[in-house]
């Protein structure tokens, strides 16, 4: 379960989208360059890119079309992500700094319209009306996903309706929109397959974003990403609504107290002592067997045997 497995397939494709990625994110500006090139140090294992790969291969093969929109999709994303550090105030993305705290909010707001403009720019190189679609689409998600966890933590709603309403809208939005990427740029006229892996996509999101919650409630030192920073936004994530829902009315005055002081020990060892993380552990686990599943439905390839391995790493990284 390595990268390596991952990439085998479409070694020469992602080496090539890599080539093309950095190549675009360049300015005549130097001060814009100076922030251009802490988004290119700062980008990653480049999961999303991969899985737009892997579609693409297991629907018709990947094309120049499949290359300049994965790298208008990493961009989009990357410009979210710089987006939403404003919004939340955050200073670090990955246990890096984040544009924001190098720079200010102007500066990296601007940064990120420049990386949302660079994406649109590789999207028109694939003269493919559904590109657009699938872009235009996702960023509307990602936006109302933002707003829908903000409408969650403002009123403090412990329900899983609610939680996964978010995730759909921002992570499992993203996978999705690889997903369909990869089937469209790949010449597949197949409808079917398309709409396949745009559910395997979303399913792949759910799954990584689980996991992404679960890391929060770890200390940093394991996983590379600030512990607790979910929980100190006042963020609430499915170990913590397990928890909530299944507790008395003291422990769950105990939980709204907690939020409110930034109490995050308290909150970090509930959701391990009550069996929050267990529960979440499980979700996971089922949403990860379902995602075999819909690779499963596809004849066996190179590409379907890399994509058992993506979604296994996944579903079990450790950072």
């Amino acid at each position: 379960m390595s990268l390596s497995e991952i990439k085998a397939p479409i070694q020469d494709s992602f080496l090539l989208f890599q080539r093309t990625y950095n190549d675009v994110l360049n300015s005549a500006n130097p001060s814009l360059n100076i922030l251009l090139e802490h988004t290119k140090q700062s980008q990653g294992k480049q999961m999303r890119p991969l899985l737009v790969l892997l579609t693409a291969g297991i629907c018709g093969g990947i094309t120049q079309s499949t290359i300049h929109s994965a790298v208008a999709l990493e961009l989009l994303h990357a410009a979210s992500l710089v987006h939403d550090d404003v919004v939340d105030d955050s200073n670090e993305r990955r246990g890096m700094p984040s544009l924001k705290a190098i720079f200010n909010n102007k500066v990296s707001i601007l940064g990120g319209d420049y990386m949302l403009s660079t994406a649109l720019q590789e999207a028109a190189k694939t003269e493919n009306v559904g590109v657009f679609k699938t872009l235009a689409t996702l960023g509307q998600q990602l936006s109302e996903g933002e707003i829908y966890q903000m409408e969650n933590t403002k009123h403090k709603l412990f329900d899983e309706n609610a939680y996964f309403n978010v995730i759909r809208h921002k992570t499992a939005a993203l996978f999705a929109a690889c997903g369909k990427i990869g089937a469209i740029t790949s010449n597949n006229t197949d409808m079917e397959k398309e709409l396949r892996v745009t559910a395997l996509g979303e399913q792949i999101g759910l799954c990584f974003q689980i996991k992404d919650d679960i890391f929060d409630f770890n200390p940093s030192a394991q996983t590379g990403k600030t512990a607790c920073k979910d929980l100190l936004e006042g963020k609430i994530t499915l170990p913590l609504i397990y928890v909530y829902n299944n507790a008395d009315t003291t422990v769950k005055t105990a939980i709204l107290s907690a939020l409110d002081e930034g109490d995050v020990n308290y909150l970090q060892k509930a959701a391990w002592d009550m069996g929050g993380i267990d529960y979440a552990q499980k979700r996971l686990e089922a949403m990860q067997q379902r995602a075999f599943e819909m690779v499963d439905i596809f004849p066996q390839s190179r590409y379907t045997a890399a994509l058992r391995t993506y979604i296994d790493y996944m579903s079990k990284r450790k950072n």
